[in-house]
């Protein structure tokens, strides 16, 4: 696995502005605070399993005959008030942003008839409307095995949905409903997007949907950072808005009112506050599009060391820990092809196949030059000593499966 981030960058605003911000930011930190790393869709009593579970063959029929390409987030100008940019936005953005109810059929154990029942179940996350068409982006475990699909409307109205398609690889999806004056969202350049920026975020928290169109302050946490969810590795924006269980395929919204994020996921614990996660729109406006157009997504096999999360060390990190210059690696994916050389966390990747490793940027350089499949040399540091191991790449795709 991403949230589908931000965009323009009118992030000075004037005192007037800055206090309201830091008085509503005061608030949110007095108030915040999610525990239990989680998917933020909660189905009922019941979870809906891993992301995988989708079937692809029951949900590729559903593409529009029409060949010219559907515009996502046309919305025009917003024309946010930069004195109160947090009012504005609940009024222009949140209506863009629906609750998603899927109807999802589990099975459940009889122990005293010894027999396995059938039951269905309702899941709630959220969703944001990207075209007049009725495209509606979300996340695919918000939809994954739903037998059917139904859209809240910030109006209160109920529409029956259906999916165009899903990519559990990027945890993205997009349905679609039949509406008139529909409200699309406003979708920003996430790549952009500056640690420090405040945003809201917008969705359905919770089961139900009493709460939706629920709004949170908070700012960008961080950006690019790579997280593991649900055995997915994925790019996401980080931020202390509150995002809750059932604001899964809500909105991150920028004080443009523009949309840069879809939230996904978020990081809980006695000990966490104030951890969530987005995928950026650059993710996922190129999905989307593709989703509408083909019903799935199609990529090239791409290949992987098996490392996440890893830090570069760079001059005055090596002076201060004694480590090498190069790419520490932090995390060893359990099967990938890293972990079947041998390789630790702790190691620092100091050469790839010949060639010396400084920097982030120069390992993802350096592995783009093979494929799947090939073996590659790599030069590691550990406790001292340099050594290299032969790795055979593998495929990023099929390990996320």
């Amino acid at each position: 696995m991403q949230d589908f981030y931000e965009f323009d960058e009118e992030r000075y605003h004037k005192r007037t502005s800055l206090r309201i911000y830091i008085a509503v930011a005061l608030i949110f930190a007095i108030l915040g605070g999610t525990i239990a790393y989680a998917l933020t869709t909660t189905f009922g009593k019941a979870q809906t399993g891993p992301l995988n579970q989708y079937e692809t063959s029951n949900r590729n029929n559903t593409n529009d005959s029409n060949d010219d390409p559907v515009q996502i987030g046309f919305a025009g100008d917003l024309l946010i008030d930069e004195k109160n940019p947090v009012v504005d936005i609940a009024k222009k953005v949140e209506p863009a942003v629906v609750g998603i109810t899927s109807t999802i059929e589990v099975t459940i154990p009889d122990f005293f008839f010894n027999i396995q029942r059938k039951q269905e179940t309702e899941g709630y996350g959220s969703g944001i409307i990207i075209s007049e068409e009725g495209y509606i982006l979300t996340n695919n475990h918000v939809v994954a095995g739903a037998k059917k699909l139904y859209v809240v409307l910030s109006s209160g109205d109920t529409v029956e949905a259906r999916l165009v398609g899903a990519d559990p690889h990027t945890d993205i999806a997009v349905i679609k409903i039949e509406h008139d004056n529909l409200t699309v969202a406003k979708i920003g350049d996430s790549t952009k997007t500056q640690k420090g920026e405040f945003v809201v975020t917008i969705g359905n928290p919770l089961s139900g949907h009493a709460l939706a169109g629920t709004i949170n302050f908070g700012i960008i946490s961080a950006v690019d950072r790579e997280l593991k969810v649900e055995n997915k590795v994925m790019k996401l924006l980080q931020t202390d808005a509150a995002i809750n269980r059932g604001n899964s395929g809500g909105a991150l919204v920028n004080m443009k009112g523009e949309v840069i994020g879809m939230n996904t996921a978020k990081i809980a614990g006695e000990s966490v506050e104030g951890l969530g996660f987005a995928i950026p729109s650059d993710v996922f406006v190129p999905i989307a599009q593709e989703l509408i157009k083909n019903g799935k997504v199609t990529r090239e096999a791409q290949p992987w060391l098996g490392i996440i999360n890893p830090l570069a060390i760079d001059e005055n990190m090596s002076r201060e820990y004694g480590y090498p210059v190069g790419v520490l690696v932090r995390e060893v994916y359990e099967g990938g092809p890293a972990y079947e050389a041998g390789v630790k966390p702790g190691d620092v990747i100091i050469g790839y196949n010949n060639k010396t490793i400084r920097t982030l940027d120069e390992l993802k350089s350096a592995i783009s030059q093979n494929k799947v499949g090939d073996v590659v040399d790599v030069k590691l540091w550990r406790n001292g000593n340099e050594f290299v191991l032969k790795i055979k790449l593998g495929d990023i795709s099929v390990f996320e499966q």
